[in-house]
């Protein structure tokens, strides 16, 4: 019953890559991860059946007495990264790091495990070639050869220990292993180097396609298509469309190049804020641009964008001053509608006198900080 409900969750989320992928195998560091996190359950399931269920638990050399330790040990430490994972999803910094702390818990765990299980004779000695393919993933060729290295070392060590390697029972057996594993590491290396060559090309021509170049930002093309995302699939955010203030007296009075370097710093600002409240943010056109955050209140909004009128009066490059319209999925599940609101909650603050924002309920908001002075308004 578990050994199916497991390879039914493999299945599922297989399919479900497939589909979203649309057919390809090119995952993320993200995804590939998620991935090695489901192997390692299915194999915590199959080392449990390894020591207690017969005729497997009978026929292999176990050692029972410490495998529990093993055990708890794994399974906290997997529950853990399972949480860190969802968690970090879009925090890259740290998900690196939890990455790389998974390799080298599957070093110490699959050492562990073979030990007690008849340690060079151990059935689940081919675990190893998927531990240099995971290290390879990271880093790359010094990862496939210094995992290759590190693991055959302990094997050696392992055979040293347990078993006499002077006989031909034991070194016979342990050098095939160790030639297999060179072998076929290396092959799976460079075929993952390739996967992941590829993958980061692939990645590189989307974000040609759908960023930004000056701002950073996405561009408008993905703005489009993330609104009808969201209105498709019945997904409660709010709309923010905003505008630079006076931008055509910057190209005007200081030149297009101190233009790109607002819009420039402007992306920057959008792309900090919006890290912060799990938002998105788009380059919708020339100085315009477009801000996605899941559904927040008249409060919580206000709250955001005090921050963000509060960021643009701190600029160094010049005192950015901006206006916004806001509209909410539950005023439309229309994209155009919705799009519509906010350019003329848009058109609203900018005729009020800049620098603020219209909310939904026609509240005009200019924070409570500070205003910025605005930049280049001559009489």
């Amino acid at each position: 019953m578990l050994v199916s409900a497991t390879f039914e969750l493999l299945r599922n989320y297989v399919k479900e890559r497939m589909k979203i992928m649309k057919l390809t195998l090119y995952l993320n560091d993200y995804e590939t991860e998620k991935l090695f996190s489901y192997l390692r359950w299915l194999f915590v399931l199959l080392s449990v059946i390894l020591f207690y269920v017969p005729p497997f638990s009978e026929n292999v050399a176990t050692n029972k007495d410490v495998f529990p330790y093993l055990l708890a040990s794994g399974c906290l430490y997997m529950l853990i990264t399972q949480i860190a994972l969802f968690r970090m999803k879009d925090d890259k910094k740290h998900l690196k790091m939890v990455l790389k702390l998974g390799i080298a818990f599957d070093y110490i765990a699959l050492i562990w495990l073979m030990a007690l299980s008849g340690g060079i004779h151990s059935p689940l000695y081919p675990i190893s070639i998927l531990f240099v393919l995971h290290a390879t993933i990271y880093w790359r060729t010094r990862g496939a050869f210094i995992s290759m290295l590190m693991f055959s070392g302990a094997y050696i060590i392992m055979g040293y220990f347990m078993v006499d390697l002077a006989q031909f029972e034991n070194y016979y057996p342990a050098a095939l292993n160790l030639f297999f594993l060179s072998i076929i590491g290396l092959f799976g290396a460079l075929i993952m180097l390739r996967e992941r060559t590829h993958y980061i090309q692939k990645e590189a021509y989307h974000d040609l396609v759908h960023r930004d170049y000056l701002s950073g930002l996405f561009n408008h093309r993905s703005f489009q298509e993330k609104l009808k995302q969201n209105c498709t699939s019945g997904k409660r955010f709010c709309l923010l469309l905003g505008d630079i203030d006076d931008f055509k007296k910057v190209n005007d009075e200081q030149g297009h190049q101190k233009g790109d370097e607002v819009i420039k710093a402007a992306g920057e600002i959008f792309e900090s804020i919006c890290d912060r409240y799990n938002g998105q943010a788009f380059r919708y056109g020339g100085e315009e641009f477009a801000l996605m955050f899941p559904e927040k209140t008249i409060p919580e909004m206000k709250g955001l964008m005090d921050e963000l009128f509060a960021t643009f009066a701190k600029t160094t490059i010049l005192p950015l001053s901006m206006s916004f319209g806001e509209s909410c999925s539950d005023e439309g599940n229309v994209p155009e509608e919705l799009l519509s609101l906010a350019d003329q909650r848009l058109y609203k603050a900018k005729q009020a006198g800049k620098k603020r924002v219209c909310l939904r309920n026609g509240e005009l908001f200019e924070g409570v900080t500070e205003s910025p002075t605005p930049y280049l308004v001559s009489n």
